[in-house]
């Protein structure tokens, strides 16, 4: 008895340590994230629209490609898809942050080489029947603005004596859009299995225009807009495993619905006069619409050892709707903007699957994959924005039970540097820490 209670009482401060230890990275790391936002170091697509569309399901399947629509694991909690939430088994806890690299580069412009980090995400699961019925929290960014792109000009200031001033105008965003989730899976039968989620979409994009003149006549102004808005949305997921596989291999199809929703938006713009110090400041309310999104994968084992992935989605952005002007799209004219498709595909290995006992080197799990996708929004009518990379990741089991530290990579490149747009070429590397325990068991008393 007295050892069952030093066990009980080791494996609690096993637990505290991960957890606190979880909780104080992501605590530490989250003002970081947003530090290196603030320095608008990413990507200038990230300027149009609601910003660069961003989606994070788990660690396993973004190494895999990003997809994960019928994914199956009792080992992480997958959100592209809240019917999977019905394979939990252990409570699990999960965050990560992600450091880009971008090098951008414009017909006739020197390169630039752009970094930040951000949080990938935190999320919380556990079953509320072991591997039949699971709930799971997640939060995660939706979209990232962090640009600035400074511009180059002058003003003719004597036309008689051809005299023209020089001007610098700077433009500068960062912010961006959150998805705080809550999901339900269900198993129905062995081979179907269903689930649905609600969804908030919350944040702030910031924009402001700077124009510095060469000149004490002429007077610097800058305009600020802070865009502030949220919604709740809902997604419901399906899993179907196929029957008649032989014995060791699986099918499994899923898919998913995100219905679109309008978000509640308030802006806040403001014009400051940098000589006389005088701000004219408004608040404008409105709304804009989040397109419906469908998502649908196929994952097969042919063995335990390997899984393999394929999945697409879509989102109807040609929907959009906006009571304010965005960079990009416009309320009174044309716009920019298109629906949005992603393809994905991966590939898992893993030595150990079915052999808890195997050696440690035997438990890292080996993940490639690769995508291609189109942006909903453009700087230019003629060119659509695509891109396309290859990922990659290991998975390492700690000393802890049940705990996991993923690293991935993603390679890619965006854009083109036709009709004076910009061509990215960026890489990403992935640090995430998977914890799960039994954490609602009952425990025995002698």
């Amino acid at each position: 008895m007295i050892t069952s209670t030093l066990n009980v009482h080791f494996h609690k401060g096993m637990r505290i340590i991960t957890v606190g230890l979880l909780a104080l990275v992501t605590l530490v790391g989250l003002p970081k994230a947003t530090s290196a936002q603030s320095q608008n170091d990413g990507s200038i697509y990230s300027r149009f629209g609601l910003g660069e569309r961003i989606s994070f399901y788990s660690s396993k399947s973004q190494a895999m490609g990003g997809g994960g629509y019928a994914l199956s694991s009792s080992q992480y909690a997958n959100f592209a898809n809240p019917a999977s939430l019905s394979d939990q088994f252990l409570t699990r806890f999960a965050g990560g942050f992600t450091y880009q690299s971008i090098n951008a580069q414009a017909d006739g412009q020197p390169q630039g080489t752009l970094a930040s980090g951000t949080l990938s995400g935190v999320s919380l699961s556990f079953p509320l029947r072991a591997n039949r019925t699971g709930m799971g929290l997640s939060l995660t960014p939706y979209t990232s603005v962090s640009y600035r792109v400074d511009t180059e000009s002058s003003v003719v200031s004597d036309p008689e004596g051809g005299v023209s001033i020089p001007l610098i105008t700077s433009f500068k965003g960062n912010g961006g859009l959150y998805r705080f989730s809550t999901g339900i899976g269900h198993r129905l039968t062995d081979a179907l299995t269903v689930g649905a989620s609600s969804e908030l979409i919350f944040g702030i994009l910031e924009e402001n225009q700077q124009t510095l003149f060469n000149d004490l006549s002429f007077v610097d102004r800058s305009v600020s807009k802070a865009t502030r808005m949220h919604g709740l949305t809902a997604k419901a997921g399906f899993k179907f495993v196929v029957p008649g596989m032989p014995d060791g291999k699986g099918l499994v199809i899923g898919g998913t619905i995100r219905l679109p929703k309008m978000m509640t938006a308030t802006r806040s713009q403001a014009l400051v006069d940098k000589l006389d110090r005088d701000t004219l400041g408004t608040v404008i309310k409105g709304d804009i619409k989040l397109p419906l999104e469908l998502g649908f994968g196929v994952a097969f084992q042919p063995d335990p050892r390997w899984t393999l992935i394929a999945d697409v989605s879509f989102e109807g952005w040609s929907e959009f709707e906006s009571d304010f002007d965005l960079p990009g799209y416009s309320t009174t004219g044309p716009s920019n903007v298109s629906n949005g498709t992603r393809i994905s595909a991966g590939a898992e290995y893993w030595p150990a699957a079915r052999r808890p006992f195997a050696p440690w080197s035997s438990k890292i799990a080996y993940r490639i994959g690769f995508y291609t996708d189109q942006s909903y929004i453009s700087p230019n009518v003629d060119e659509n924005i695509g891109s396309i990379g290859i990922t990659g990741g290991l998975s390492l089991p700690s000393l802890v039970p049940g705990t996991t530290i993923d690293m991935n990579i993603d390679v890619g490149r965006r854009g083109t540097t036709s009709n004076g747009l910009v061509r990215d070429r960026y890489i990403r590397f992935g640090l995430n820490i998977n914890f799960g325990e039994r954490w609602f068991e009952r425990l025995p008393l002698g």
